[in-house]
């Protein structure tokens, strides 16, 4: 990938915006803070960082403590854009069809499967799977341009990289040296443990309870498999149906006609099934034409249809991969 990242230099000129996912999360926003800055360092420009549909309140709490400034705009002109943290066109709301119609240049920075409909967008897709994080990819950048990033900075992308890897407990050699690295210009691991520990709202402990009262329970062999709904609060909806025993989840819910679902898993099922979520979300996509994207043990779908047969869907794929391994 090093001959791709040295072409970064050159299509990052003139007005920049800097992309996130919707509903952002800390590595979005560690990737974005990271580029916006080392955009700068390069090309003395002032890039602005754009959230298409919010960002998640735990962003908004480390980019207010950080003074990161996030912009919710309509799509604007731009002579490049950078797109940090997603895996799926699907992922950037009313921003995705303009991005379609461009002709300026656009740089995708992911750590999700490689999407073969990005690839024919991007100008430059740097895409690495074994990146611990969106934001790990981004340090590389500026590993590679010999810049050193701000404390602040620093601070967005450790905080990023924590985010992903479930506070360290994930990565190789290469993602524990740069947190090292980075640790030097921000001294103490544990001011990016208060930057990631929010108390929920009322609205997603509520959410949470409503998750496990609502899961619909299989054992698979010696799999505990949990299934849920949600109108909101899915992705913790589902990190709970985890942390009450199941080891994998799946909790899909509906707003404003648009079916979102979110899936998690534990290391050690992924480690000994091989079920790659991301994978299964991407095999979800194909068959009821939405989109998605995730890693091994954390992934997200967005599309349209019936809650109802989306999950029996979920559960059959779920089933004929675990029948598999026993066939095997």
């Amino acid at each position: 990938m090093q001959s791709e990242i040295d072409k970064f230099r050159g299509v990052i000129e003139g007005k920049v915006i800097v992309l996130c996912h919707h509903n952002a999360d800390p590595d979005a926003l560690g990737a974005a803070q990271g580029v916006k800055e080392l955009i700068q360092a390069l090309t003395g420009s002032e890039p602005i960082i754009v959230i298409p549909a919010d960002a998640s309140a735990l962003s908004r709490s480390i980019a207010s403590s950080l003074g990161i400034e996030l912009c919710e705009t309509v799509f604007q002109e731009a002579d490049a854009y950078v797109v940090v943290d997603t895996g799926s066109l699907n992922q950037l709301g009313g921003w995705e069809k303009p991005l379609k119609e461009t002709d300026a240049r656009i740089v995708f920075i992911d750590h999700h499967l490689p999407d073969s409909e990005i690839y024919e967008l991007s100008t430059l897709y740097l895409v690495d799977p074994e990146s611990s994080s969106a934001s790990e990819m981004v340090y590389t950048l500026y590993a590679y341009y010999d810049v050193t990033p701000s404390e602040v900075t620093s601070t967005a992308l450790l905080a990023g990289i924590a985010y992903d890897t479930k506070h360290f407990s994930l990565g190789g050699s290469d993602t524990f040296q740069m947190i090292s690295a980075l640790l030097e210009q921000v001294g103490d691991v544990s001011r990016i443990k208060e930057l990631l520990t929010v108390p929920a709202r009322q609205s997603e402990k509520i959410a949470r309870l409503r998750a496990g009262q609502r899961a619909e329970i299989e054992v698979l062999g010696d799999w505990i498999l949990a299934f849920s709904r949600l109108g909101s609060f899915q992705s913790s909806g589902a990190r709970a149906l985890l942390s009450l025993g199941a080891d994998a989840a799946a909790v899909a819910g509906e707003d404003k006609g648009t079916l979102r679902a979110s899936f998690r898993s534990r290391n050690r099922f992924h480690r000994l099934t091989g079920i790659h979520l991301g994978e299964i979300v991407g095999e979800l996509a194909s068959r009821l034409g939405g989109s998605g994207s995730g890693h091994p043990t954390a992934a997200g779908y967005n599309g349209e249809g019936d809650i109802e047969d989306f999950m029996d869907q979920v559960k059959m794929l779920l089933r004929e991969e675990l029948d598999r391994l026993v066939i095997q």
